[in-house]
């Protein structure tokens, strides 16, 4: 059993927080947080009370769709953009997912979208990993869920530049996937998701930007 109580989660999602994993610091293991509930979401304002609804385990449909994938492409297409799934494990917080862990080649965790868009990075700086992490998902057919900017991590490469990898949102909602298995219905849902990623994406950077320009002097002044 790993102990993870006594360690600091390097991340906190809205239902699980993500460990280093102790004993294999390549990998990390996410665990339901206990403070959360694990009733499944609705889309819109649902009148469905949340004590009625099903119970939804983040970590067995995320391990399901990752294990299906890598079956499917095989470990070292699927790792091109998402983390390789090592099973589950025991811990002292409840069963935790084991997944590839992503480091930038200084050996520092890889941030996602949106810390660098907090950071002050521009947008389009990720656009040209943006278009390769998306020409990959229609190549292959993998079906994802909404594309956020806390979904996608940047890892820095030795080279220059930028891989983006799928940590979250893997998969497809529907009840009966049948968009997986026809590939001209997956492919149309694939564009659907990149032509409204990108966009949201953007926009989460002009956010992150609008505090420094508004604290700028009233003076003229070139553009940041």
């Amino acid at each position: 059993m790993l102990n993870l109580s006594s360690h600091e989660p390097f991340a906190i999602g809205g239902r699980r927080a993500c460990y280093v994993a102790p004993d294999a610091p390549d990998q990390c293991v996410k665990v339901l947080r206990a403070d959360r509930s694990t009733r499944a979401r609705l889309s819109g304002n649902s009148w469905v009370p949340a004590a009625w609804r099903r119970a939804y385990d983040n970590n067995a449909d995320e391990q399901h769709a990752l294990e299906s994938l890598q079956r499917r492409l095989g470990p070292g297409i699927t790792s091109q953009h998402l983390p390789l799934c090592h099973g589950v494990c025991a811990t002292d917080l409840g069963p935790g997912l084991r997944l590839d862990l992503i480091r930038d080649p200084d050996g520092a965790i890889s941030r996602d979208l949106r810390h660098h868009a907090r950071a002050g990075a521009r947008a389009a700086e990720f656009r040209p990993a943006f278009e390769a992490f998306g020409a990959w998902l229609l190549e292959h057919r993998v079906m994802t869920r909404v594309l956020h900017d806390h979904n996608l991590v940047a890892q820095k490469q030795a080279g220059g530049g930028w891989r983006l990898v799928l940590i979250d949102g893997i998969g497809d909602r529907a009840w009966i996937p049948l968009r997986r298995w026809v590939a001209p219905a997956a492919r149309r849902a694939v564009r659907q998701r990149l032509a409204t990623g990108w966009p949201r994406i953007e926009e989460r950077f002009a956010r992150a930007a609008q505090p420094a320009a508004d604290s700028a002097p009233s003076v003229p002044t070139s553009p940041a």
